[in-house]
């Protein structure tokens, strides 16, 4: 429940200095405000109307950092947004950001001395927020990542933790939703990074779930989502995606893997770890920004391979000759395209827009170069192994 002592402490403050004062949790989700002054811009306004802004001007805010701000600094005006300056004040108990407190100042008459009141302000109703929110989730974010650990005794510890509560009763079948932040998107704090994933946890669930746990860990993030019967998750999962962009601020991007159906919470590691997988394959390029582990099919297992295993010399022996003979990667692309279609010359000249003649010939080529024949289905299976892993090399590929 809102505390009145604090909505009285905002109204005083709001009322002496004469501007519109919000105070935002840290998602910059809306917990209390005052009355306006004749300062609201239309991202306060449908802030109040929504009790949250839209998501890109939360993205502005969060870009600008203030997630780890040590104290109070202004928010720039965002003409796009239609969203004006205001002076953002951290509220933090123990270390802990409880809170961001936002007051308009579109001209930037704002003075010293209500930069020191307001950030009093801060001081004051930090205890009143620390016991508003003292009442946590029952199961904890560490509990969450135990539950998907890959060590026994870890997992079992928060089996256990969970058992105490009745938050399993909800899991019959457990689905897996994997965020992560590539590597490649390093323009961003762990903070904001951090708020925009645990946004995207606040949106409704899908039809069908009962309940979800969620927790982030650095650059990734898991979403348990437990139900009765089979649900669809793809599209929530988009949105998650979608949520994170926005709130991004253009400074990273998500993408995303789901994980089969699993029955109870103790195989709940199995589902978050192909999430992870498929996750992983969107990453590489694969798929596009979400994808589940079935449709990963042959890639499944090579996702297996650690990223620090792969390279010219994961690939097998005969595929490695191939290329050695391969410089315009020609006879290559032709092999790929004609054992992907199960060995059908017609299909395979076609997908490769050539004459039938000219793949034999290339084929033929290839077995006088290497020394291999592809009438072996031994040979046959190898090089459409090595040829699919090419997909997750691509300095191999294009070299």
């Amino acid at each position: 429940m809102p505390s009145e002592e604090i909505q009285e402490i905002v109204d005083r403050i709001a009322s002496k200095l004469q501007r519109s004062v919000i105070i935002d949790d840290p998602n910059v989700k809306l917990l209390y405000s005052s009355a306006h002054f004749g300062d609201e811009d239309p991202v306060r306004v449908d802030a109040i109307l929504k009790r949250r802004a839209n998501s890109k001007a939360i993205g502005h805010v969060l870009a600008q950092g203030v997630a780890s701000w040590p104290r109070a600094g202004v928010i720039p005006s965002n003409a796009e947004l239609g969203m004006q300056a205001r002076i953002c004040v951290p509220v933090r108990w123990r270390g802990e950001l409880l809170a961001l407190i936002m007051v308009m100042d579109p001209d930037g008459s704002f003075t010293m001395a209500e930069m020191a009141e307001i950030s009093g302000i801060a001081e004051q109703v930090a205890p009143l927020l620390a016991d508003e929110l003292s009442v946590a989730d029952e199961t904890s974010e560490q509990a969450v990542l135990d539950l998907v650990s890959q060590e026994p005794t870890v997992r079992r510890r928060a089996l256990t933790e969970v058992a105490s509560t009745r938050t399993a009763e909800d899991f019959a079948l457990v689905t897996a939703i994997w965020l992560a932040i590539p590597e490649t998107s390093s323009d961003a704090s762990q903070a904001h990074v951090n708020v925009a994933m645990r946004s995207a946890f606040t949106l409704p669930t899908p039809v069908g779930v009962r309940r979800q746990l969620a927790a982030v860990d650095k650059r990734t993030a898991v979403l348990l989502l437990g139900s009765a019967k089979p649900v669809k998750v793809r599209a929530h999962a988009e949105r998650m995606l979608t949520r994170v962009h926005d709130l991004s601020s253009g400074r990273f991007r998500a993408v995303a893997g789901i994980g089969p159906a699993v029955t109870g919470l103790d195989r709940a590691f199995e589902t978050a770890e192909l999430a992870a997988l498929a996750s992983r394959a969107t990453d590489a390029g694969l798929k596009g920004s979400t994808t589940t582990w079935e449709e990963l099919g042959p890639y499944g297992p090579l996702m297996r391979i650690p990223h620090d295993q792969l390279g010219p010399r994961a690939l097998p022996a005969e595929v490695q000759r191939l290329l050695e003979v391969d410089g315009d990667r020609q006879l290559a692309v032709t092999l790929r395209a004609f054992l992907d279609a199960g060995g059908s010359a017609p299909t395979a000249s076609a997908a490769l827009n050539i004459h039938r003649t000219t793949l034999y010939y290339r084929l033929s080529r290839i077995e006088e170069l290497t020394g291999y024949d592809l009438s072996d289905g031994r040979v046959r299976l190898t090089m459409h192994l090595g040829l699919t892993l090419m997909d997750l090399l691509p300095d191999v590929r294009h070299m």
